[in-house]
């Protein structure tokens, strides 16, 4: 074999072998990227049926809280563990109650999949919706007017509370699982009724004394009549005839300007649908109760590992 061949050969096995890494290396960060849902939408400019679609099919349809997906470590900026490329936007800093953290150790930061999406037909219905760590809703809007929706939410107490609404043309409806409040006449104290019926006993005695008093003389009107005096109007001068006062001109005439407002351009009825997932973060101590106990919950790497990262290790 002549030495322009083997060059040849050597050259052909070189490229395969990167051919063949390479694909191994696409396959791996597609089946990487496969492995997690697409849940990420946006459609904008559609028919008011194709719009209907979205709005009729929403990734959730009732209100739950988002779920934890992973729990991190607080690292400082000053701590030797701490990666300038893996600090995020808070470079090593964090915050809790308008006050920075001086003892990260004894926090953690809770990472949680928040979700929400917004859809109009173009005709008059809509849907919407979102979840969170501390609460969530959904409500949509039927051609008819008919409002539907459900909200929940963590109270002070830790306890979640439930509502569902609807309004139709019979008016507003809420149902919900708060306490409900038992109305019950006001029942008396000792010392109320005991301070009632003196009450009581000292205004029976005041009424019985002024039966028994004597009545007043009545009024005399004639005598009121005699005493009162005729006053006569003083006199007055003559009068002087007044003709018409000229009225002051302005200096001004105040102008009136109209405006012509252009009508705003119309055109078929269009829709949109949109629909998200994004991680939001919660600093919490590592004492106490977690701040959800979400089944989600899954023990996790510290740092999740995306494809990108994979697809760099195995070229």
């Amino acid at each position: 074999m002549s030495s322009a061949q083997l060059c040849g050969l050597l050259n052909f096995t070189q490229m395969h072998k990167n051919t063949a890494k390479h694909r191994k290396v696409v396959q791996l960060a597609v089946a990487v990227a496969s492995a997690q849902p697409v849940s990420n939408v946006l459609q904008l400019d559609l028919a008011p049926e194709e719009a209907q679609q979205y709005i009729n099919n929403p990734p959730f349809a009732e209100p739950q809280l988002a779920g934890r997906t992973n729990i991190l470590p607080l690292i400082r900026y000053d701590d030797p563990r701490f990666r300038s490329a893996e600090a995020g936007p808070t470079r090593g800093h964090y915050w809790r109650n308008g006050q920075e953290i001086q003892d990260p150790e004894n926090y953690q930061e809770e990472v949680y999949e928040a979700a929400q999406f917004h859809g109009q037909s173009g005709r008059g219905e809509y849907g919407y919706g979102y979840r969170t760590p501390e609460s969530a809703k959904v409500e949509d809007r039927a051609g008819s007017g008919n409002v539907q929706g459900s909200y929940v939410y963590k109270n002070n107490n830790d306890q979640l509370v439930k509502v569902r609404y609807w309004a139709d043309s019979q008016g507003f409806h809420q149902e919900d699982n708060l306490p409900k409040v038992e109305l019950k006449p006001v029942e008396e104290t000792p010392e109320v009724r005991a301070a009632r019926l003196e009450h009581e006993r000292a205004w029976q005695q005041a009424r019985a004394a002024s039966l028994l008093a004597p009545l007043p003389q009545e009024y005399q009107t004639a005598a009121s009549e005699q005493q009162s005096a005729v006053v006569a109007a003083p006199a007055q001068g003559p009068q002087q005839a007044q003709g018409p006062q000229p009225r002051e001109s302005k200096a001004y005439q105040q102008q009136y300007y109209t405006t012509t407002e252009e009508p705003e351009p119309t055109g078929p009825p269009r829709g949109f649908f949109y629909s998200f997932t994004y991680p939001v973060s919660v600093i919490v101590p590592k004492q106490g109760p977690a701040y959800s106990q979400d089944p989600a919950y899954s023990q996790g790497p510290a740092y999740s590992q995306g494809p990108a990262y994979l697809a760099a290790t195995t070229s």
